[in-house]
């Protein structure tokens, strides 16, 4: 007899969470920035508590928790913006490897780079 399928997170790393279409979970979609938040606070509410813990809590590279954390560089109202939205193909849009890229823009340049992505995304027919 076939052994059942195992699910584990590590299978997931790239694309967040599986979709699940029970009736039983009625959970919204949201951005990948939910977890990074959901990290720096438990950094900030415990000082033993190192990235690279949650990262192997999490079953995520060094290189990928950098790329999560990048999101923490953008503007406040870009974070925001991202916090909200609840449509998968807006979520997929924003992705953390495009936004890597406004991130790393200067500082002085972030809030510009991200309004031109968003413009872009609304031009494709993706708005919020």
């Amino acid at each position: 007899m076939a052994e059942p399928f195992q699910f584990s997170l590590k299978s997931t790393a790239q694309g967040g969470l599986p979709e699940d279409t029970s009736q039983e979970n009625h959970e919204v979609a949201r951005h990948p920035i939910w977890r990074v938040f959901d990290w720096q606070r438990r950094l900030d509410e415990d000082k033993a508590l190192t990235k690279v813990q949650i990262g192997e809590q999490e079953r995520l590279s060094k290189a990928r928790m950098t790329q999560m954390f990048s999101l923490l560089h953008l503007p406040k109202d870009a974070q925001d913006y991202l916090a909200d939205l609840t449509a998968p193909a807006l979520i997929r849009a924003f992705s953390v490897r495009q936004l890597m890229g406004v991130a790393k823009t200067p500082a002085p340049e972030r809030a510009e780079a991200f309004q031109r992505m968003r413009a872009d995304c609304e031009r494709h027919g993706l708005s919020s």
